[in-house]
């Protein structure tokens, strides 16, 4: 079996697929931001890595929230193609668990980083999860390519996924040196893509000598 080729079978989960679901779910979550106050929201469904094991629930929850109109757009659209691509190789099921493992590793990735460096500060968003569907879907398609601006061409996936991870590192290094502030929580996009990488190379090792 070519590790290009749909590599689960598609059993049907969701009347209109797995990643349509996640963007809805981030829909009702913006939504949510909007009518509810602020600092409500973001304390109830934020990850607080102080508090979450108190409420676990922000282990998931934070993935779907966004309070930004542009965070949630942008998002949302890397997500509906980077999404359905990886939906249609591994079908809902092992699109929602790259997703998923992905979003998840990322939030565990920040608390630890969190206490590390003793910096509290509430994270939210859906890029851990994002992170993740993008290193699978370098892993088991390869060949896919994108355009980032400001490069005029498409690139590979993997060399666009190595730039986005260098850039990454490179200012979690600063702002953890407190050289540059930034409100974006680097150590979540690198854990997930870390993640979603190690599942595609798992599922391409075992589609190639299946």
């Amino acid at each position: 079996m070519e590790p290009d080729q749909i590599l689960y079978k598609k059993r049907k989960l969701f009347p209109y697929g797995a990643n349509n679901i996640m963007l809805f779910i981030c829909l009702v979550f913006f939504l949510l931001s909007i009518l509810i106050p602020y600092w409500t929201v973001v304390g109830l469904f934020a990850l607080h890595p102080n508090e979450v094991l108190f409420k676990p629930w922000q282990l998931i929850t934070s993935i779907f929230l966004h309070v930004e109109f542009w965070h949630f757009f942008i998002n949302c659209f890397v997500l509906l193609f980077f999404g359905a691509e990886l939906e249609r190789l591994l079908g809902e099921k092992g699109y929602l668990r790259v997703f998923f493992a992905s979003g998840i590793a990322g939030n565990l990735g920040y608390i630890a980083y969190a206490y590390a460096t003793e910096s509290f500060i509430p994270a939210l968003g859906a890029s851990g999860a994002i992170f993740g569907v993008m290193g699978c879907l370098a892993m088991i398609a390869p060949g896919i390519k994108i355009i980032i601006f400001p490069i005029p061409v498409p690139i590979s996936i993997r060399l666009a996924l190595l730039i986005f991870a260098l850039y990454d590192f490179g200012m979690l290094m600063l702002t953890t040196a407190h050289i540059l502030g930034s409100g974006v929580a680097y150590i979540a996009h690198l854990t997930g893509l870390a993640v979603g990488v190690l599942i595609g190379d798992k599922i391409r090792y075992r589609a190639l000598y299946a």
